[in-house]
């Protein structure tokens, strides 16, 4: 039983909201009936996720792969009686596979926003850069701090530092991953509205 409480011990720390305790003990009764194999299944399942992660290149399969857990989790309720425990969990990390895709996309056309095509004019990539960094100046400092270290990596130490930020903050990197997405979003609309502000 130690077992299965550090396991949802773990899973509360890295989510915003907290799990069900009764829906985590559904999920392994759904997962492994005999409850003597119920961590080993679990386990099982999440290496299982994690090299369908790490095959479709994604940076953080594990992250991943526990995002699938956690949503069949909260969803166990409605999981088909009959519906096999792993074809069930593929299908779920599909969805949330496509999902990172889309995100992906349109994380990529707010960073566009926010960098000068090459092909620009010198002067508006002067003013494209005085708005970033005057709209950066506004965040609260938490805020530009992160937004900075998100960015600050390439390869394996960015993958390093945004798990840093993730515990320094106190989210999961999904969560860090949203928020980031959010502050994108707010930097572009500041950059777009400063430099209509500029007079031609």
């Amino acid at each position: 039983m130690a077992g299965k409480t550090d396991t949802l011990n773990e899973l509360n720390e890295r989510n915003d909201t907290e799990l069900n305790p009764g829906d985590f003990r559904a999920f392994l009764a759904w997962l492994a009936p005999n409850s003597l194999h119920q961590d080993d299944a679990y386990e099982s399942a999440r290496r299982r996720l994690i090299l369908f992660f790490a095959g479709r290149k994604c940076l953080e399969p594990e992250a991943l792969a526990d995002r699938t857990l956690d949503c069949a989790m909260r969803k166990v309720a409605e999981i088909p009686a009959e519906a096999a425990p792993l074809a069930y969990l593929i299908g779920i990390a599909k969805n949330i596979h496509r999902d990172e895709l889309r995100a992906a996309q349109k994380l990529e056309a707010v960073r566009s926003a926010l960098v000068t095509s090459p092909a620009q004019p010198l002067p508006d990539q002067e003013q494209r850069h005085t708005c970033l960094e005057k709209c950066l100046a506004e965040l609260p400092t938490a805020d530009r701090r992160l937004v900075l270290g998100y960015y600050s990596e390439t390869k394996q130490a960015k993958i390093d530092r945004r798990k840093q930020l993730a515990d320094e903050c106190g989210l999961s990197l999904n969560a860090l991953r949203n928020r980031i997405f959010r502050l994108n979003q707010r930097l572009a609309l500041c950059v777009t509205s400063c430099l209509e502000q500029i007079p031609a």
